[in-house]
Order: structure tokens, then C-alpha cells, then sequence
């Protein structure tokens, strides 16, 4: 899978975390310290210096009282609305392995 790093979609994606946070009526101080981080924690994110897991994108939803599957769903519209490149679509190469 080709890094995601400087594709157009991690943009709209941290525009739209920076977004919710300033709808939030937070500085990147405020969110920092609400979720046990530092304001450089979240410049770093916002800049795409530092990447979220899941479970840091749902802490840094809640601080700012944001549902996170909206979240997402709104990043998705988005990003589905930009120009498709064809993606290799994944192909069955084997029988799966039985879940024992």
C-alpha cells in the first residue's frame, strides 16, 4: 500500500480536525491539555507531522465534543468527492484460512 503521507486525502483530513477544533472554540493548547497532550502534539497532527490511531482520533473527537462517525463521514464526503485514481482492486489469490 503506497504511503498516504502527502496525498490529498490526509489534507482534507487534517483540515477538517483543525476545523472542529476551531468550531470547538479550542486553541491546539486547550485540546492538547484536554486529552493529556501538548499544544506540539496537536500542531504536529494538524501539520501532518505526526499521524492519529483510532483511538487518538476518538479521544481528541470527544474533547472537542465531536461525534466521531460524523467526523469521519464528513472527511468521507470529501474525499470521495475528489478525482479518482484507479485503484488495484484486491483479488482472492487463495482459499482464506479456516478461524480455528
Amino acid at each position: 500500500m503506497a504511503k498516504t503521507l502527502h496525498r490529498q486525502e490526509n489534507e482534507i483530513f487534517r483540515e477538517h480536525l483543525r476545523r472542529a477544533r476551531e468550531d470547538a472554540g479550542l486553541t491546539q493548547a486547550d485540546l492538547g491539555q484536554a486529552v493529556g497532550r501538548t499544544q506540539v502534539f496537536i500542531s504536529h497532527v494538524e501539520r501532518g507531522v505526526r499521524r492519529l490511531d483510532a483511538v487518538e482520533l476518538l479521544e481528541l473527537c470527544r474533547a472537542m465534543g465531536v461525534d466521531m462517525a460524523s467526523f469521519i463521514a464528513a472527511f468521507q464526503q470529501e474525499a470521495d468527492a475528489l478525482p479518482k485514481k484507479r485503484a488495484p482492486q484486491a483479488r482472492r489469490t487463495g482459499t482464506p484460512r479456516s478461524g480455528k
